[in-house]
């Protein structure tokens, strides 16, 4: 029997083909890929050590770095399944995860040494950690305690057996869902989903030996495996930075020669308060977004100030992105008509809108509203200990996303917001999507949120929170969205100007907590 392609072979071929390629870089750390396979062989013994071994979980409470790249493949070489913890929780919620992974080892980044040491106090079923070093944490945190510490250590240790074979279907890595209100449900992915992801990013992102990008997604979002995974598939070059810095950013993008920019939608709206023409971008071939829509203004920018080339992807922690979801090519841009789309499926994924907690076959008519379902290679189908919440959510290959769309008699899709953002006012639901972007339409807007707030009379009124990069009254903002052709029962009640918009784990503005603080005042 012949053995499935899995994460372990992947970087193996890699170091294998292409040994004095750059692979991995940050702040403090640059491994080649022969480099990088000896560290994650070195970390895969340690593990073991530990006494990990296949199928037994390992967490990771780390900062976006390289050897945070070197613990995930070390869990990976044993066919171990790491699983990223979103730092942005709280230690009540991250505790209560651990009791539900039921981890044999948690990594930490030195920097977050207290919070670690909390966590194992409250989940004792963790019997082992592992410091590691990261730009971000202090001198006095990377060498203090008993846990061993990466790399200082990795010295001492030489992988000095065969691991366990892997095949596609064994479990991978369980990727920790956001944007929930308890406690965060685990999507399992398998070899076979994330090998298929990276076959499908490493072809929309141009990825090949002679790539690189600059990844600034947190460790625990789905966003960092679609950025990493295909350039490490590919033997490219990956840049990462611990927390985001839109300077930063930009001079890494010159420094390191980036071939591919990818940001959500938020991150290039604040790119765009810097001088870009204090960098030299022109390396960049391609530039890309998700995780949420673009206002046509930032679109324009991102086409003129840092490259001509553009693709759009939707995709989530469930169908790991680039072979389950959709896209839009750069191609696909030239029709106006298309510019709020999210294009159409990746190579061999398939996507439906049907019939808000139908059936898979209740699709709806083009051009009317229903939810979105999406088929694909990469698409996971099962729930860490939650089964029940699996065959809800994954039905015959198809996952349930709870996002509103509609495909138009082109097939191109068009998201509406998610089911539960809807705003009902007198009766007549708006999703925020389009009400936020002709806020984001006057230019001295940067970010828009739009939510409904409790109404005695109308069920729900329509508000506004805005940040501004200029000078800019509510008046004005009225006067702004008043003069455009918004339907007047979509126009916002009210604006409240603000200094910053709350932020889920990813990154992403959060309608969730800015409802929750809106209700607490």
């Amino acid at each position: 029997m012949t053995r499935d392609t899995n994460l372990r072979d992947m970087l193996h071929r890699a170091a294998k083909w292409f040994p004095n390629n750059e692979a991995v870089v940050d702040d403090l750390y640059r491994y080649t890929y022969a480099e990088l396979k000896d560290q994650v062989q070195r970390m895969a013994k340690l593990l073991h050590t530990r006494g990990v071994r296949k199928g037994d979980r390992v967490a990771l409470l780390m900062y976006p770095s390289v050897q945070h790249v070197v613990a995930l493949f070390g869990a990976f070489e044993l066919g171990a399944v790491p699983s990223a913890l979103h730092l942005r929780e709280s230690p009540k919620i991250l505790a209560a995860v651990l009791e539900r992974l039921s981890p044999r080892v948690l990594v930490y980044d030195g920097a977050l040494e207290e919070l670690a040491g909390e966590l194992r106090r409250a989940a004792p079923v963790v019997s082992s950690a592992i410091r590691a070093i990261s730009e971000l944490t202090p001198p006095d945190k990377r060498d203090s305690g008993d846990d061993p510490v990466i790399p200082r250590d990795l010295d001492q240790y030489t992988l000095d057996f065969e691991p366990m074979p892997i095949y596609g279907h064994d479990t991978s890595m369980i990727a920790l869902s956001s944007g929930t209100t308890g406690v965060p449900k685990g999507i399992m992915h398998t070899h076979r989903t994330q090998i298929e992801s990276a076959r499908g990013g490493a072809f929309v992102f141009d990825a090949d030996p002679y790539a690189c990008i600059v990844n600034v997604s947190t460790t625990a979002f789905i966003g960092w495996y679609n950025c990493t995974i295909p350039f490490l598939n590919a033997a490219s070059k990956i840049v990462f930075m611990a927390q985001w810095d839109a300077k930063r950013f930009l001079q890494k993008l010159q420094d390191e020669r980036a071939t591919f920019a990818f940001l959500v939608p938020t991150m290039w709206r604040m790119l765009f308060r810097e001088d870009l023409d204090n960098y030299d971008l022109s390396n960049l071939k391609k530039a890309g977004y998700a995780g949420e829509p673009m206002d046509t203004r930032t679109m324009g920018l991102v086409r003129d100030k840092i490259c001509g080339n553009i693709i759009n992807i939707y995709g989530t922690t469930e169908t790991g992105s680039c072979a389950g979801g959709t896209m839009m090519y750069n191609e696909d841009y030239r029709d106006p008509s298309k510019q709020e789309s999210v294009g159409k499926p990746f190579l061999n994924a398939d996507v439906r809108v049907i019939q808000p907690g139908g059936a898979v076959t209740d699709e709806v008519a083009p051009g009317e509203e229903g939810e979105v379902i999406i088929r694909g290679l990469s698409v996971a189908s099962q729930v860490w200990d939650q089964p029940q919440l699996a065959r809800k959510i994954f039905d015959d290959g198809w996952w349930r996303s709870g996002d509103m769309g509609v495909l138009d008699t082109d097939n191109y899709l068009y998201l509406r917001g998610r089911i539960d953002d809807m705003i009902i006012s007198g009766g007549i639901n708006v999703l925020p999507s389009q009400v936020e972007e002709t806020v984001l339409g006057h230019p001295a807007v940067s970010e828009c949120v739009v939510i409904g707030i409790p109404d005695e009379q109308w069920g729900q009124r329509i508000a506004a929170f805005v940040v501004a990069k200029e000078p800019v009254t509510a008046d004005e903002l009225k006067a702004h969205v008043d003069a455009t052709d918004l339907s007047h029962y979509k126009r916002p009640r009210e604006y409240h100007l603000v200094s910053e918009l709350p932020r889920g784990n990813t990154g992403k503005v959060s309608r969730r907590l800015l409802r929750t603080q809106v209700a607490g005042k």
